[in-house]
């Protein structure tokens, strides 16, 4: 529905989107370098990739592995569906977050949180639903208070203590899986406390000198991986389709059966993984030095690309092309899965070492960026005094994440972006307008 509010907005605007991320076309030229080290608040690349950074992370690879064994491979095209329609959601909560935002102390905040209290809390506009509109932002305020604390740190974390033990078994080292994830949820705990301490500045630099390292190196491995089974590509891209709508099952009950599951499976994964609809990246957006909130919406438009189209579509390429054994249990990890494709080309230590480097940095970039998103949400709540009670919190959860089993951490994690989607995907219907008029003064 947003994507045909905006008029397919982001077709039209994704090289754009490509050529400003990675060119640095369209570079806000009012901000010098000097100017952005002297700011107080983040660049928009830095904005751009603590969000990109809360998004890219332990989904791309186990989940995108655990939604194919689960839902097949028709799940694939459901979460490119999830990405492609995603973008025009990314694109209107960063424009409202930034139409929205206030500057507190210095800097700039703001994020569904704003949008939802003082846009639809316009009683010239929404008379009849203006008063519902602080106990909204005050219910997606909350949501994402839990998300950020027992949804992110439990999934991230338990996917790395997972790779850990496969790392270690890989090596016949015989330790007890009591002892790795102890171990793993300490390291992760500590790493995280470091950096949130510091506040969205801080993690906006850590993000961006950690997200592009990581996403080109994965992208690196897993083109080498296909290139080895590129005969294979084109017939997985048959077979995802095909089961995408279950051309392949016999009788109408078993057919919808599949084809529910697959979509069921794929769209919780793809929206988990990019996060569009759920609007958390618009609050680190809202932070950016920018004189134009369209312009950092193209910033969206590019995490989306990368995130569901580009990283998860290479991780599916990696299982499907391998021919791994896919297992329907919902308890297996998925990182087991990604282990097995890619153990087929590196072999089991190479692939094991590559996997639990790859799975550390994307967590670790996650946990950080929902730490931003899990401060504003406290800070709204109950004010500037929220911000140490919080960080400790926030550490001792990842810390104990690693002991959750990975289906009940991969639920948690789902069912909290659902509650904090359905307030804010309102609000953006609601203010679809208003982002429009900012894209008209854009074009």
């Amino acid at each position: 529905m947003q994507t045909a509010k905006l008029r397919c907005f982001q077709f039209g605007h994704l090289k754009q989107s490509l050529k400003i991320v990675l060119f640095s076309e369209g570079k806000n030229v009012s901000i010098s370098r000097k100017a952005e080290r002297d700011r107080r608040g983040t660049t928009p690349f830095e904005a751009m990739a603590s969000a990109l950074g809360g998004s890219i992370g332990t989904a791309n690879i186990a989940g995108t592995a655990s939604a194919i064994a689960i839902g097949g491979a028709g799940a694939v095209f459901y979460i490119w569906l999830a990405g492609v329609f995603g973008m025009a959601l990314k694109l209107s909560e960063i424009v409202l977050a930034l139409r929205y935002r206030e500057k507190r102390n210095g800097e700039y905040s703001g994020g569904p949180m704003s949008y939802i209290e003082r846009g639809i809390g316009n009683k010239k506009r929404f008379s009849a639903i203006s008063r519902f509109a602080k106990p909204l932002a005050i219910s997606y305020a909350a949501f994402t208070l839990l998300s950020s604390s027992f949804g992110t740190p439990l999934v991230q974390a338990n996917t790395v203590a997972r790779s850990a033990s496969d790392l270690l078994l890989a090596f016949d080292l015989k330790i007890s899986d009591i002892a790795v994830f102890a171990a793993s949820g300490l390291v992760c705990a500590a790493l995280t406390g470091i950096v949130v301490i510091g506040g969205a500045k801080r993690i906006g630099r850590i993000s961006s000198l950690l997200v592009p390292f990581m996403a080109l190196g994965y992208i690196a491995i897993c083109s080498a991986v296909l290139f080895k089974f590129r005969a294979n590509i084109l017939p997985c891209l048959v077979r995802i389709f095909k089961e995408a709508f279950g051309f392949r099952q016999i009788g109408g009950g078993f057919c919808g059966l599949c084809v529910s599951k697959a979509m069921r499976v794929g769209i919780s994964r793809g929206v988990y993984s990019n996060e569009a609809g759920v609007g958390s990246s618009a609050m680190a957006h809202a932070s950016a030095q920018t004189d134009s909130s369209v312009r950092q919406g193209l910033y969206g438009i590019f995490e989306v690309f990368a995130d569901t189209l580009v990283m998860c579509t290479l991780t599916a390429l990696v299982v499907l092309s391998s021919g791994v054994n896919l297992p329907s249990d919902p308890s297996i990890s998925g990182t087991s899965i990604a282990l097995s494709a890619f153990s087929s080309v590196l072999g089991e230590r190479a692939a094991s070492v590559f996997l639990s480097v790859s799975l550390l940095l994307f967590a670790y970039t996650s946990i950080i960026g929902w730490s931003v998103y899990g401060l504003s949400s406290a800070k709204y709540l109950f004010g500037e005094k929220a911000k140490t009670p919080f960080c400790v919190i926030f550490t001792l959860l990842t810390a104990l994440g690693a002991f959750v089993r990975v289906d009940i951490a991969w639920k948690c994690g789902e069912i909290f972006n659902y509650l904090m989607a359905a307030p804010n995907i309102f609000a953006l219907l609601l203010l679809s307008k208003e982002v429009k008029k900012e894209i008209g003064f854009y074009e």
